[in-house]
């Protein structure tokens, strides 16, 4: 007699997110948030993920609610943050800040967790990403101010910070189960005996 498969727990919570996210994001849309609307979002979110499924994530590490609290937090923090210190590079009387791309580690195991962190620090004003090295686990950022050795230190700082929140929010080591066919990043000296160590070899563009 075969025997019964258990249920992907952690797929399935995935779905269900993603099912309660379109569903909210249905709601924002109208407007409304009365029963009617919510009943059409869950509808329409339950078609989507079933009709028209995006690829399939692995879900390899174990989400932490208040580690995920405290990123979003932090996160919210760091854009006002940004977006007052941008402002200020714009109206001070002084001359316009020198910018260069930096190159800054970003070792999270999981694509999806390192998507996730890109757009963070997409969002973040004051830095753009402009290409990530999957292999190597860095990331190329387009830094609006590296005037000073206090600002290129910042800039570090709080790509690490947002770094660390990622790996306890989503990718503790007790938590981490990787899939089948997870892809590992190289050791520590892979730039070092390949040469990789700018965008076309070169490490000028990057500090």
């Amino acid at each position: 007699m075969a025997r019964l498969r258990r249920p992907d727990l952690r797929a399935l919570g995935a779905r269900l997110s993603m099912w309660a996210w379109l569903t909210f994001v249905w709601v924002l849309l109208w407007g409304t948030p009365d029963v009617g609307t919510i009943v059409a979002g869950l509808l329409v979110g339950l078609a989507v993920i079933t009709l028209l499924p995006l690829p399939r994530v692995p879900v390899e590490g174990r989400l932490r609610v208040l580690s995920t609290a405290r990123l979003v937090i932090t996160v919210a923090f760091l854009i006002v943050r940004s977006s007052v210190n941008v402002s200020w590079l714009s109206i001070r009387p002084a001359a316009i800040p020198r910018a260069a791309v930096l190159k800054a580690p970003m070792r999270l195991k999981s694509d999806f967790t390192l998507a996730l962190a890109v757009n963070t620090l997409n969002i973040v004003p004051g830095g753009l990403v402009v290409r990530v090295d999957p292999i190597g686990r860095f990331v190329y950022i387009h830094v609006l101010d590296v005037s000073s050795d206090g600002a290129v230190d910042r800039f570090y700082a709080q790509t690490a910070a947002i770094e660390r929140l990622y790996i306890r929010a989503f990718e503790r080591p007790e938590d981490w189960r990787p899939s089948a066919g997870h892809y590992s990043a190289p050791s520590e000296d892979y730039h070092h005996r390949t040469g990789r160590t700018g965008p076309d070899g070169d490490e000028g563009a990057a500090r």
